[in-house]
């Protein structure tokens, strides 16, 4: 156990990958959690899982570009256990297209996913933990925040919001007991690229190979390598605060 047992968290974008990962993860080592995503019926399915495993879970859908779907979700956590001492903001989404190819519908969704919805959820969270001063806050972030990935650039760009956001939110609200942290993930096994068109994506890949930014020899990361992660950032004992951490393949 890692000193999360009674603690309650919010992990977004549970339905699969990494946030189902996370999810686990976290009621594994005996945290209660509520859990969102926009597919219901996965939803459900990572939420029997934990409870066969003996972990306590609630399973809310979400639509992170929803606001008042973000915060029934963080209000039903606070609702259900009476506290809310951690919010874990994973939902994303994002397309490979090149910004002259771009479709505003799809940048539209990105940016309001990724961004906007971690706003929402962010304030929504916070309502909850200034008044008790304490609270914790993980943005999963993304390694293409801080380079140049042609293809990739909007989603690139709104994870360097989210990175700039943390930062200011940081310097805001850790006097007043909250922790606010960011994971950097790159070339983990998710189901995040399957939307990905596939007319384009093998010349994305081929100039990520080109760039060095993806190598083909590197494995790709199981997404219980984050949870772990996550996991870590969240049992630090206070005063301690792992402000950014990254998880990428040994080789890449």
């Amino acid at each position: 156990m890692s000193g999360l047992a009674d603690r309650v968290g919010v992990v977004t974008g549970a339905s699969s990958g990494i946030g189902a990962a996370i999810a686990r993860a976290l009621a594994a080592d005996g945290m209660r959690v509520v859990i969102g995503a926009r597919r219901a019926d996965r939803l459900a399915e990572v939420a029997a899982g934990i409870r066969a495993a003996g972990g306590t879970v609630e399973a809310v859908p979400t639509d992170m570009r929803d606001e008042a779907q973000v915060e029934r979700l963080i209000d039903t956590a606070a609702a259900r256990f009476g506290r809310l001492d951690a919010l874990v903001n994973n939902a994303a989404t994002g397309q490979v297209r090149t910004i002259a190819d771009g479709r505003t519908a799809e940048w539209r969704s990105t940016l309001e996913t990724n961004v906007l919805g971690v706003l929402v959820a962010c304030r929504a969270a916070l309502r909850h933990m200034l008044p008790r001063g304490a609270g914790d806050i993980v943005n999963v972030a993304s390694v293409s925040a801080h380079g140049a990935w042609p293809y990739l650039a909007v989603y690139a760009a709104s994870k360097a919001a989210v990175h700039a956001l943390s930062r200011g939110l940081r310097v805001e609200v850790a006097p007043r007991g909250i922790r606010v942290m960011t994971i950097d993930v790159h070339n983990v096994a998710s189901e995040f690229g399957t939307e990905f068109d596939p007319a384009v994506l093998p010349e994305a890949l081929r100039r990520w190979h080109e760039l060095g930014l993806v190598r083909p020899e590197s494995p790709l990361l199981a997404p219980e390598a984050v949870a772990r992660a996550v996991v870590f950032q969240l049992a630090q004992p206070d005063p301690a605060c792992i402000h950014e951490l990254t998880v990428r393949a040994r080789v890449s």
